[in-house]
């Protein structure tokens, strides 16, 4: 029986951010309202978590997106050093990234080129881990848009692609597991969609209605949430709270006969990262 380990916004910042000047300095403010900039504390939960997640012997880890604040190349530095820390063997994790992660224009890209490098072949785009009784897809929902904006987006050949794993996995008995940054659902108030949510979620909820046995797990909304894809059913979109200000940022999912399980991960009483301070 697989065991899914599930971490989202770590929003990470470079050491020596208090050196920014300018637009970056305000770029910074603007993307951190409301939580203390702190690279050292968030740096402390994020190594916590990934730790606590290891201990749990879970057979894969999935992080989706905003694993940086706003993209840049330290923060991908910090990152790739916190996840060489963990213990974490990089054919067992996989990343996706989130829109704080694009908001540097092909830093994502170049992440994966340079210090993310051995996590490339489980967290490039497009790509498919092979795992007992389920598949699990990396999904982009990064796009290049300004800081005041908030929103996702996957390109059309992704969802082409998706619908293939999809009819795939049906036949072969499998669970499909899509790990993406942004949800499938509409965003609750209408208005906020086109800012905050998933452009073309009606095509991703088309297939989610089509394939029982498709799943997704997400970040970007800060809260532990699950969703069903029909009213009474059970849920099958599933959210973790985010780590960066969330006193409980771990999740776990077990695979079972095609379906995809939650399973509340309790953290370790030693684990103090986790406090807020």
């Amino acid at each position: 029986m697989t065991t899914i380990a599930h971490l989202t916004d770590f929003h990470l910042l470079e050491a020596d951010h208090d050196r920014r000047r300018g637009a970056e300095r305000w770029r910074l403010r603007y993307l951190s309202f409301g939580r203390p900039i702190d690279a050292a504390q968030r740096r402390r939960r994020t190594l916590a978590a990934l730790v606590e997640a290891w201990r749990t012997g879970a057979d894969h880890l999935v992080l989706t997106g905003d694993l940086t604040e706003d993209g840049t190349p330290a923060q991908f530095e910090v990152l790739a050093a916190v996840l060489a820390e963990s213990g974490w063997d990089p054919a067992r994790v996989t990343l996706v990234p989130g829109n704080h992660d694009a908001y540097t224009d092909g830093a994502w890209e170049r992440a994966l080129e340079g210090c993310l490098r051995p996590f490339a072949a489980t967290s490039g785009q497009g790509t498919a881990i092979a795992l007992p009784g389920a598949v699990l897809a990396a999904v982009s929902t990064a796009m290049m848009q300004p800081v005041t904006r908030s929103a996702g987006a996957i390109a059309a050949r992704e969802l082409s692609w998706i619908a293939s794993l999809a009819a795939e996995t049906r036949r072969s008995g499998d669970a499909l597991v899509l790990a993406q940054h942004h949800p499938p659902l509409r965003h609750p108030i209408g208005a906020m969609q086109w800012l905050d949510g998933l452009i073309n979620s009606a095509e991703l909820m088309a297939l989610l209605h089509e394939h029982d046995h498709l799943h997704v797990i997400h970040g970007h909304t800060h809260r532990d949430h699950d969703a069903p894809v029909r009213s009474g059913a059970p849920p099958r979109i599933f959210c973790a709270q985010a780590l960066v200000d969330g006193p409980s940022p771990l999740r776990l999912y077990r695979v079972r006969c095609g379906r995809l399980l939650s399973e509340r991960a309790r953290v370790r009483s030693g684990a103090s990262a986790f406090a807020l301070a």
